[in-house]
């Protein structure tokens, strides 16, 4: 399906510009589903009901509106491949402290005793159970054009969270919240940088602040960080536990002695993104041209 996008008119009467896509048109164009961006082998990809719609290299300059309070827990009993139809995780915890009621095959009563939570449960020396936090953010090249305002939602696996800092202004997401915390600044009021990082082969990103928002981007983000939305992007729930932004089956409960067989780690999908234009028709340019 091609990517291209005629813009019928840029300049929208002021009592539509707070309205954005309705559920109708989403329906019946067949585009709903959290907006996502998946962040993978250097590229940020736009994700929207399953399908890509469209991917970008280089940083991505973004707003972080919201963030999962916690760092949660995903366990997939089965190994991935890239055919495998998206579903439910076998385990998952949005407080990384106990398996969720929603967990169709909880693997113990608590995170912290779990077998799959030690090292060598999974490939290698790793764990099994992967360690995820939820972002929703608002990207600083659609304040200007019709697609202000919206939220995307970005998975971070343990790579991008933890870990030391590559430099001063390059930081995993754990090190950078700390960073402008302990500088007296908050996460919201700035544009932040994502960026590959090339000492992981641009498996994981890292964070950097690019500069202050400005008075209207702050307007924006007031109303959108309050929407029940924004508020749901970081939670995790058993339909949204796959990155891949299709609804996934749901699995069938299984008995616990299951939490005893060894786990085979499932890879999973991450986030996608852009870059920075003015308007409409250049962003949607930078989304669609080839690698």
């Amino acid at each position: 399906m091609s990517n291209e996008v005629t813009v019928i008119d840029q300049n929208l009467p002021d009592f539509l510009r707070e309205t954005g896509v309705s559920a109708l048109t989403k329906q019946l164009a067949g585009k709903t589903g959290v907006a996502r961006i998946v962040p993978k082998n250097g590229i940020f990809r736009k994700v929207v009901g399953g399908e890509e719609m469209g991917k970008s290299k280089g940083p991505l300059n973004a707003i972080i509106v919201n963030a999962s309070p916690n760092v949660g827990r995903i366990f997939y009993a089965k190994q991935w491949t890239p055919d495998a139809e998206p579903s439910a995780p076998d385990c998952f915890s949005n407080d990384g402290r106990a398996p969720d009621a929603g967990a169709a095959n909880p693997q113990a009563d608590r995170c912290d005793s779990c077998p799959q939570n030690i090292k060598g449960s999974g490939q290698g020396q790793s764990k099994a159970c992967r360690y995820s936090r939820r972002l929703a953010v608002l990207l600083e090249e659609d304040f200007g054009t019709a697609l202000e305002g919206r939220a995307y939602q970005m998975n971070l696996a343990s790579k991008s969270l933890f870990g030391e800092s590559v430099s001063d202004k390059l930081h995993t997401f754990d090190n950078y919240c700390k960073y402008l915390a302990n500088n007296g600044k908050s996460l919201e009021h700035f544009v932040t940088t994502i960026s590959f990082n090339e000492d992981n082969d641009n498996q994981s990103v890292l964070f950097s602040a690019l500069d202050y928002i400005n008075r209207k981007q702050f307007d924006v983000i007031q109303k959108v960080a309050a929407t029940e939305e924004v508020k749901r992007m970081v939670v995790m729930t058993p339909y949204q536990a796959d990155t891949s932004g299709r609804a996934p089956k749901q699995l069938e409960a299984k008995p616990t002695e299951a939490a005893t067989a060894e786990p085979v780690k499932r890879e999973t999908k991450k986030p996608d993104a852009p870059v920075e234009k003015k308007d409409l028709n250049s962003v949607l340019k930078a989304w669609t041209d080839e690698e």
